[in-house]
C-alpha cells in the first residue's frame, strides 16, 4: 500500500504511531525481578567437596545415590594407589557413597549428609571389602 503524501502522510504516520502505541500497552507484561536474596549463602550452591585416596589395586568408579531414591550419579574416577577430587556432591542431604570397580563390584558407605563447602577424603584401603550387588562376595 503506498503510503499518501503532503498533510494525509503527517496523519498517516500519526496513526501508525497510535496503532504501535497501542499494541505495545496490550502486550503480555513481564514479571518483575525478586529482589536480591539477602542471605547470599542461601543462593550459592549447597555442594562440597570430595577426595578419594585408593590405595587398592584396582581404578574405581566413585558415585553417589541420594538416601531414599533410585538412580545414581558419577562424579568421577580414581586409578589404583592414586588419589583424586571428585566433582562437587551436595551438600545438607544423605548421600549414600560408592567405590565400583570394572567388575561391577562395590564398596558402599553408609548415607552421610556433608555439610556445605565442607571437604571430606575417603580413603579406601588395600583389602577393602567389594561386593557384586548380585552375586555376593568377590
Amino acid at each position: 500500500m503506498a503510503e499518501p503524501s503532503g498533510r494525509p502522510r503527517a496523519a498517516f504516520a500519526t496513526a501508525r504511531f497510535a496503532a504501535l502505541a497501542l499494541c505495545i500497552s496490550c502486550s503480555a507484561r513481564v514479571a518483575p525481578l525478586p529482589a536480591q536474596d539477602p542471605d547470599p549463602e542461601r543462593a550459592r550452591a549447597a555442594l562440597a567437596t570430595l577426595r578419594v585416596d585408593n590405595h587398592t589395586t584396582e581404578r574405581i568408579a566413585i558415585l553417589y545415590r541420594h538416601a531414599g531414591r533410585t538412580g545414581e550419579v558419577g562424579v568421577g574416577h580414581v586409578d589404583a594407589g592414586d588419589s583424586a577430587d571428585m566433582a562437587p556432591v551436595p551438600a545438607g542431604e544423605p548421600l549414600i557413597l560408592v567405590a565400583r570397580t570394572a567388575a561391577g563390584a562395590e564398596l558402599v558407605l553408609a548415607p552421610r549428609t556433608f555439610v556445605i563447602d565442607s571437604a571430606w577424603t575417603w580413603s579406601i584401603e588395600r583389602g577393602s571389602r567389594f561386593i557384586h550387588p548380585d552375586a555376593g562376595n568377590t
